[in-house]
């Protein structure tokens, strides 16, 4: 190739890599005979632009400091509420609503630092009221015959099923005389005044008439000491019986 020929390859060369950076653009080599199309001067390699990023130290933050929201729940429960009706046999019972109890949600907001709780705010309380039960207590007198008895036919108003024992003057403790001033003789029995109002004339099953005159202290409820001259010779020892009460009907 003659000199003049190369001297005009060269300026064309020169002139168009002139006009690609001025147009801004990376020339490619394709140019030169590269079919890859890559630019030049960049590597084959892919390159990831986090690649700097991760190149730097990891700095993680931790505090000593937390919080949580907890959640306490106190039952509430229903109340009781009774009434009369004087339609259903004394000594009857029955619900007529039903309760339903309620519930407090009480809300706090914990703190700790290192592990350790160091407050405690209430944040939120939340009430759902009970629902009363409601239950009606009957009280009609109803007045029966017991029939059959040591003593023959009894009229009775109420009967109920009691924890039967014995006692007598000697008993420890005991002053020789009742809480209402008579002697300890068979006949005379102590009850709990709540359930077998004092002076109130009574059968029992399998001992016979007896009047409330005494009580005890460890007479509660359906319970009956049933006295003797001597509890060592009664014959009597410890037992559920019947009882059926003939006086002091509660008026209706």
């Amino acid at each position: 190739m003659s000199t003049k020929k190369t001297t005009i390859y060269v300026f064309v060369i020169l002139t168009l890599l002139a006009y690609s950076n001025i147009k801004g653009l990376a020339y490619s080599s394709t140019f030169f005979g590269n079919p890859k199309g890559q630019v030049l001067g960049a590597s084959t390699e892919e390159q990831n632009p986090t690649d700097s990023i991760n190149n730097y130290p990891q700095i993680v933050t931790t505090t000593a400091f937390a919080q949580k929201e907890v959640v306490d729940t106190v039952t509430l429960a229903f109340e009781t509420r009774y009434q009369k009706d004087p339609e259903m046999e004394y000594g009857e019972e029955k619900v007529t609503e039903e309760g339903i109890d309620g519930e407090k949600k009480l809300t706090y907001l914990l703190t700790y630092w290192q592990d350790e709780e160091i407050d405690k705010q209430l944040i939120n309380t939340e009430v759902i009221e009970p629902k009363e039960e409601v239950v009606s207590k009957g009280t009609k007198i109803v007045w029966r015959m017991l029939e059959d008895t040591e003593v023959g036919g009894l009229k009775y108003w109420y009967k109920m099923r009691v924890w039967a024992t014995k006692y007598d003057a000697n008993c420890e403790g005991c002053t020789g005389r009742t809480y209402s001033g008579t002697e300890v003789v068979k006949g005379v029995c102590a009850t709990d005044p709540k359930t077998i109002p004092l002076g109130t004339n009574f059968y029992v099953v399998g001992y016979g008439l007896c009047r409330a005159e005494d009580i005890g202290g460890g007479i509660k409820g359906n319970e009956v000491d049933l006295g003797f001259v001597d509890a060592s010779k009664g014959a009597w020892g410890a037992a559920y019986t019947d009882v059926y009460l003939l006086t002091n009907a509660p008026q209706e």
